[in-house]
């Protein structure tokens, strides 16, 4: 989807390759989601940013706490008073991967609508961007009752691994002043 990567590429400065299948988005502060919006084999993809403090943010603990936090802000469920989050009876697993050549922390986790009878796989990856000081977690999940999800989560996975952090443009070197003038000149 080119609209939506160019929406989150303006909004948080990340790019990365939205899957065409998403077609409703959100956009707050800091924040970034879109999905399929189906009632049945839901995707959904999540970006969302804060400020780099410590490294201490890499800790399954202190992620899952932002990405609790996160939800119940930018995620309500249904009924009142319900949110998405990280479901409590299994705690996610985790790993590290290399995404465009950098530091990744993966988190694979289950995540459920506190105060409802929704959940489904997660797949999360959280890097550094260096150039803004600040953390970017992009996440994948999906809603499928009583139906197969790999499949579903594939997809949405592999644009996870399309994120490209923003990078400081160096000048380009002028390899020859002379000719430089010269076509300027003719112009």
């Amino acid at each position: 989807n080119k609209d939506f990567s160019k929406r989150l590429k303006t909004h948080l400065d990340v790019e990365m390759c939205i899957p065409t299948a998403l077609k409703k988005y959100k956009e707050a502060e800091g924040f970034f989601w879109t999905s399929n919006a189906t009632s049945k084999k839901r995707q959904d993809i999540v970006v969302y940013t804060y400020p780099y403090t410590d490294r201490e943010t890499f800790t399954v603990d202190y992620l899952i706490r932002k990405r609790d936090s996160v939800m119940k802000a930018n995620m309500p469920g249904g009924p009142e008073g319900s949110f998405m989050g990280t479901q409590q009876a299994w705690i996610p697993d985790s790993s590290v991967v290399t995404v465009d050549g950098k530091y990744c922390m993966e988190l694979r986790g289950l995540w459920e609508v506190v105060g409802d009878n929704m959940g489904g796989p997660f797949v999360s990856h959280t890097q550094i961007d260096e150039l803004n000081n600040r953390v970017v977690t992009v996440e994948a999940f999906v809603y499928e009752p009583n139906g197969k999800k790999r499949n579903l989560m594939r997809i949405l996975e592999s644009a996870l691994y399309t994120v490209k952090m923003p990078v400081k443009e160096e000048p380009k070197a002028i390899e020859n002043v002379a000719e430089v003038i010269v076509s300027d000149s003719v112009k």
